[in-house]
């Protein structure tokens, strides 16, 4: 007799989709959905697996307002996981962190996981809902460990993930600190000049100029205002569109010394989310894919894909990770090296230690050479304002005279 199965999988373009399929036994929809191209991420019997929101909800309203900071993410996943472990039952903990999460859309989503435990239902299917907030790296974990009866390793694992991932980030802010300074610099200082020549004339009465006009136009700031306004829509809904971020993150990549660093740090994310995937039980080509996912860098998770149908077809990991030329050859090497040993997660761990390491000197070596740069600019636009002055009141003074 027939059964129905819902199914999360990803296609053959790399995109992740939901559906139901009638199959008499859980392996035999497996293997009928495997040989319609599907790697199969998540199959469950029954008719459904989640609650859609709204589309604008999802794609407009969440990206734009919903969004969570990796350190709200950190303390919640850290402080459910010591509950948990101390024996704490799931959906109690859970009621404690919706009390107490000062962050209103986690406490929102906190309180409707609690609602979802209590129904008898997974929390997975609640974090699945709010993609702008939980990673499929993150959704698969839990997943799992409900699954497998590992949650508290689970929320381990992501805890520790994203400490790293926010230590990796605090040292891209630290190191483009000092640029951003000198750029803000760079636009205040003819705005200031202006200011201050205006000041002076209005008091003493003197001769009243402006150092570049185009600063006191009313169009250059609506030039300024629509850039600002365009660059936020741009990052906020159209970045995040598959087509968009390919192309993006292939002109990022191309960067000389900048595109390296990147690639870099791309290898780091997917060796720690991999390893923190492999480790937390979960099957072997789904990892790749959910450390794809990870790796930050569209394009290179569009080429580190077909590794995972290779994997599924029998070919080895160090075989399936060359065949994609997406990964390094220091991951190449570790990849094989844990293979033969049976430690791959543990060697890829290594790799993304020796890549954020080497990231993080050459993150401390670029803002220095940019900073030069950009001193060396607001040099010339300090001269070009005094040069502008002088000549402006010279010529002002003799206007005068005459």
């Amino acid at each position: 007799m027939a059964k129905t199965y819902s199914y999360i999988a990803i296609d053959r373009n790399g995109s992740r989709t939901t559906g139901v399929i009638d199959a008499p036994s859980a392996k035999a929809a497996r293997d009928r959905l495997a040989g319609q191209g599907y790697l199969v991420e998540f199959l469950q019997e029954g008719t459904s697996i989640r609650h859609e929101r709204p589309a604008v909800m999802r794609h407009v309203v969440g990206p734009m307002f919903g969004r969570v900071n990796l350190e709200s993410q950190e303390r919640f996943f850290a402080q459910l996981h010591s509950m948990y472990k101390a024996g704490v039952h799931l959906h109690q903990a859970l009621r404690t962190l919706s009390e107490n999460t000062r962050h209103p859309v986690l406490r929102h989503i906190i309180r409707e996981m609690r609602d979802f435990v209590v129904e008898g239902r997974m929390m997975s299917e609640a974090m699945e809902k709010y993609g702008e907030v939980f990673s499929p790296l993150q959704v698969s974990l839990v997943r799992a460990g409900e699954h497998g009866g590992t949650l508290e390793r689970s929320l381990k694992e992501i805890s520790e993930y994203i400490r790293r991932e926010l230590k990796l980030r605090n040292q891209v802010k630290r190191a483009t600190f000092y640029p951003k300074v000198l750029l803000f610099v760079l636009v205040v200082l003819p705005i200031a000049a202006n200011a201050i020549t205006a000041s002076i004339a209005e008091r003493t009465g003197g001769p009243a100029f402006t150092i570049l006009a185009i600063t006191s136009s009313v169009l250059f700031w609506v030039f300024i205002g629509l850039v600002v306004f365009g660059w936020v829509i741009f990052s906020r809904l159209l970045l995040p569109l598959p087509a968009v971020r390919y192309v993006w993150d292939l002109f990022v990549i191309g960067v000389p010394y900048v595109g390296s660093t990147i690639r870099m740090l791309t290898m780091a994310r997917f060796s720690r989310a991999f390893g923190a995937l492999y480790g937390g039980g979960i099957p072997l080509s789904t990892s790749v894919v959910l450390a794809a996912d990870a790796c930050g860098n569209e394009y290179i998770r569009r080429r580190m894909y077909p590794a995972a149908e290779r994997i599924q077809e029998g070919k080895g990991i160090a075989e399936s990770f060359a065949s994609t030329h997406a990964f390094t050859p220091i991951t190449l090497d570790m990849a094989a090296t844990g293979e033969q040993s049976g430690n791959l997660d543990t060697m890829l761990d290594h790799v993304a230690e020796q890549y954020e390491d080497e990231a993080e000197v050459r993150l401390d070596k670029m803002p220095r050479v940019l900073g030069v740069v950009l001193l060396l600019l607001a040099a010339a636009v300090v001269a070009y304002i005094v040069a502008s002055f002088y000549m402006q009141y010279a010529g002002a003074i003799q206007d005068a005279g005459s």
